[in-house]
C-alpha cells in the first residue's frame, strides 16, 4: 500500500483527540469550584439547575423542562476541567470546530475564532439529526489560566423546532458565560 495515498489522518481533529495525542489529562470542577474562579453560566427564568451527579464529569447542567418534545428536554452543559500541564490554549482551540463539523447532517449557521473575554476561544452554531430529530447547538470552547489552565466548554441543545421560542434564553446562556477575568 502507498502511504501517500492513504487518506486518513494521524493528526488531531477534535479536542478531545487532541487531549489524547498529547497525554493531556482533565480534571472535573464541580459548580462551586467552578464558581470559585468565575465561571458561570445563568440560568434563565424557566430553566432547572439538574443535580450534576447524574451527569459524571459536567459542571452544571440546566433544562428547561416546560419544553419537552419526544423525551428531549433543551438543555445547558458546562464542563470545566483543570488541564494536567499547561498548553499553547490557540493549538488547542485550533480544533474547537471539529466536534460540530462531525455530527450527522451538519447545517453550519455560524463560526468565530474570536476570544471570549480576553481568552482564547471558539463558538459554533449549527444544526445535526440525531435519532431523526433535528437538533440546534452552540458551543464554545475557552482555555483560561496561565499557570494553571482549564477547558471551559458551553453546549447549549435545544430542537430546531423550538430556535425560535428560545432564542432570548440560549442567546442569555452563551452571552451570560463568565471567564473569571
Amino acid at each position: 500500500m502507498n502511504d501517500a495515498l492513504s487518506t486518513e489522518s494521524s493528526e488531531p481533529t477534535t479536542i478531545a483527540e487532541y487531549l489524547n495525542a498529547h497525554a493531556l489529562r482533565v480534571s472535573p470542577l464541580d459548580g462551586a469550584a467552578a464558581a470559585e474562579l468565575g465561571i458561570t453560566v445563568p440560568i434563565p427564568a424557566g430553566w432547572q439547575t439538574l443535580d450534576p451527579a447524574q451527569f459524571p464529569g459536567a459542571t452544571q447542567v440546566i433544562v428547561e423542562p416546560n419544553l419537552v418534545e419526544n423525551g428531549f428536554a433543551p438543555n445547558a452543559v458546562l464542563l470545566v476541567g483543570a488541564l494536567s500541564r499547561t498548553i499553547d490554549p490557540e493549538a488547542l482551540m485550533a480544533l474547537g470546530f471539529g466536534d460540530g463539523r462531525a455530527m450527522p447532517g451538519w447545517v453550519e449557521r455560524e463560526a468565530s475564532a474570536a476570544s471570549w473575554l480576553g481568552w482564547p476561544s471558539r463558538f459554533i452554531r449549527g444544526t445535526y439529526v440525531a435519532q431523526q430529530l433535528e437538533a440546534a447547538v452552540t458551543t464554545r470552547y475557552v482555555v483560561v489560566g496561565v499557570d494553571t489552565q482549564y477547558l471551559v466548554q458551553l453546549t447549549v441543545t435545544t430542537l430546531a423546532s423550538q430556535l425560535d421560542a428560545l432564542a432570548f434564553d440560549v442567546a442569555a446562556i452563551n452571552d451570560g458565560l463568565t471567564t473569571g477575568t
